[in-house]
């Protein structure tokens, strides 16, 4: 059996501003991602979504119920559960279509 790999969580937030839980963010927002909170596994599970400190997401679904759906770098969509879109904080940005 292989030992996983330790790879350092080095970037940890993208620089300070008003932050918000990316669930407080309104269909059809941009936002920009400044920190995730949590253990490193969820950190780097959700940086390995590409929800990296500096990454731009719209949101596409934001209803009371189910999960909440993401583009990410242009044509990537994610659907996260509640639980995970409380440790992503992001800034609210000026309504454009994500294209990082």
């Amino acid at each position: 059996m292989e030992e996983p790999l330790n790879i350092p969580l080095a970037i940890k937030e993208a620089p300070t501003g008003p932050l918000l839980p990316l669930t407080m963010v309104n269909r059809g927002e941009t936002a920009v991602v400044k920190k995730i909170k949590g253990c490193d596994t969820v950190r780097q599970r959700l940086i390995d979504l590409g929800l990296n400190p500096g990454a731009k997401v719209q949101v596409l679904k934001n209803e009371h119920s189910g999960p909440m759906i993401v583009a990410v770098k242009g044509d990537g969509r994610l659907a996260l559960g509640r639980n995970m879109t409380h440790r992503v904080l992001v800034t609210a940005v000026a309504n454009e279509n994500v294209k990082d």
